[in-house]
């Protein structure tokens, strides 16, 4: 089987990283295979919102597999197969698999599983609403070994968390607790590991029964002007506005509340 298993379930995509002998960590066919699959969902118009998780119940990702990927970015092993040709012929695979790269509009839940540490924390806070099983742990224990964790967390935590939350993460390197997680802000709610998918399985309908255009101009707004000042976010969210207020969904909610009756959205 593949190392990601990628569905599509009606307006929903599940994304599940299949490694559970090897931490779920992330190796050349999990970068290849999450970037290209990031990519479709992006370009899909059927697609409303995605499903992050991963295979067992021990590990979400432990990171990266660094024995077997750098090597190859670094030249001193010739890539074998196609997977290890396409990660080495794409210098920005990573911040596509960990969607550094470009603005991603559309919806992700995360569904943690279990120890989400080092490169499997850090893509974590490229979702939107993260539920973790009760068992979870986070962290980012890349100090610990004289590196930083250079795939989005330090200029993302600290714009998601309170400060001192999101800098003990940081540079402590020891990892938190589901818990903890919850009263820091990384996580959106904690469940039992039996509830997890199920709960996952909801937030995600949820999302993709309502207006896709609406939703996406939501996340696109809030990423867009977490940093700019105060009258150009304002502009920018008028715009969203603006775009969303004109479509035919727009028109449809407004009928179906009219006619107190579940709306047909189209993403038009």
């Amino acid at each position: 089987m593949p190392d990601v298993l990628f569905e599509k379930r009606d307006h929903v995509a599940w994304l599940t990283i299949n490694r559970p002998d090897a931490k779920n960590t992330l190796n050349a066919e999990v970068f290849v295979l999450l970037s290209e699959a990031w990519k479709e969902i992006k370009e899909d118009s059927h697609i409303r919102c995605a499903v992050l998780t991963a295979a067992g119940d021990v590990d979400f990702c432990c990171g990266g597999d660094l024995s077997s990927v750098i090597p190859i970015w670094m030249g001193t092993k010739e890539p074998e197969n196609d997977i290890e040709r396409k990660l080495k012929a794409d210098p920005h695979i990573v911040d596509k698999t960990l969607l550094k790269h470009e603005l991603f509009d559309k919806p992700v839940v995360a569904a943690i599983n279990g120890r989400a540490l080092g490169g499997g924390c850090e893509i974590l806070q490229a979702t939107d609403v993260r539920i973790a099983a009760n068992h979870a742990v986070f962290g980012l224990p890349e100090p610990k070994l004289g590196l930083i964790p250079g795939g989005g967390s330090t200029v993302r935590l600290a714009r998601q968390l309170p400060w001192a939350h999101a800098m003990k993460i940081l540079l402590c390197g020891e990892p938190i607790s589901a818990q903890q997680a919850l009263e820091f802000g990384l996580i959106s709610e904690v469940v039992p590991q039996a509830n997890l998918i199920e709960r996952a399985e909801q937030t995600a309908a949820q999302i993709a029964s309502l207006a896709p255009l609406a939703t996406q101009a939501i996340k696109r707004a809030a990423l867009a002007t977490h940093t700019m000042g105060w009258e150009d976010a304002f502009h920018f969210e008028m715009e969203q506005s603006a775009l969303t207020t004109m479509s035919k969904d727009a028109r449809e909610g407004h009928k179906a509340f009219k006619e107190k009756r579940t709306p047909d959205f189209k993403g038009e």
